[in-house]
């Protein structure tokens, strides 16, 4: 839709703003919010889907386009599909701890729902952080281009949770434990944690966190009117502290 034909009307005097005005010429409302909303169609589950595969062919191009536009249906997509993969993950501790039984999928099923909350929570902080930093540099970015960035950014990091889903269940190390004994259970864990599949399960997440930076950047730059090094560096800066305490967990459990 070109705009002129961008007609709106204000939605606090209700007067028609002509051709595409980002300020109402009568009560001087900001309109810049209705306005978009008039150009821009709705995004669907079915256009973030499009979106999805986009990033992927055309990064730059759908970066712009994401930004124009931005939505949250790709970032939800991909929350269920991380928590996918971290249930998966669990699953696959206790198939090679030999815990068979019944329970096994009701147990997949409550673990998918309740790690819901874990990429959700990192959602919402790394985009309050990026936000943060990016209006210190005098980004225009909106709280809804922020958070779009940060939900597409995430393809990354759930390729890598769903590949390691699939990793542990067949490159994890047996184990025979005994449930009474939490002295055994915590043993366990912990030689599954250094094993060579652990590890290298740690390397995956890590390049998955990298190449999230990299696509959040692709998107945080026309979103701010940023140079590449300044969105690189809002963009960076968060995710190299989570990796520090990532890595910092990982080797202090």
């Amino acid at each position: 839709m070109s705009t002129d034909e961008a007609i709106i009307k204000c939605p606090i005097c209700q007067e028609t703003a002509p051709q595409g005005y980002l300020l109402c010429p009568f009560c001087g409302a900001d309109l810049t919010l209705t306005y978009q909303e008039k150009i821009f169609a709705p995004v669907g589950y079915k256009e973030a889907a499009d979106r999805i595969k986009g990033i992927i062919v055309k990064p730059r191009q759908m970066a712009q386009e994401i930004s124009d536009n931005p939505d949250s249906k790709g970032g939800l997509l991909f929350i269920f599909a991380i928590s996918f993969g971290i249930a998966f993950q669990i699953f696959s501790v206790l198939i090679h701890n030999y815990l068979f039984n019944w329970r096994l999928p009701i147990i997949f099923l409550l673990t998918w729902i309740s790690t819901l909350l874990l990429p959700l929570i990192l959602w919402g902080v790394a985009s309050w952080f990026i936000r943060t930093f990016a209006r210190l540099l005098g980004g225009k970015a909106s709280k809804k281009q922020i958070r779009a960035a940060v939900g597409y950014g995430f393809m990354p990091v759930t390729i890598a949770a769903l590949f390691n889903a699939l990793f542990y269940l067949i490159a994890l190390p047996w184990n025979r434990v005994n449930l009474d004994d939490f002295g055994a259970i915590f043993s366990s864990m912990n030689d599954l944690r250094n094993s060579f599949a652990g590890i290298t399960g740690l390397i995956i997440n890590i390049l998955g966190i990298i190449a999230a930076g990299v696509y959040i950047t692709f998107i945080v730059k026309p979103a701010s009117d940023f140079s590449y090094i300044e969105a690189a560096l809002v963009t960076g800066i968060p995710l190299l502290i989570f990796l520090i305490l990532l890595i910092t967990y990982y080797f202090a459990a």
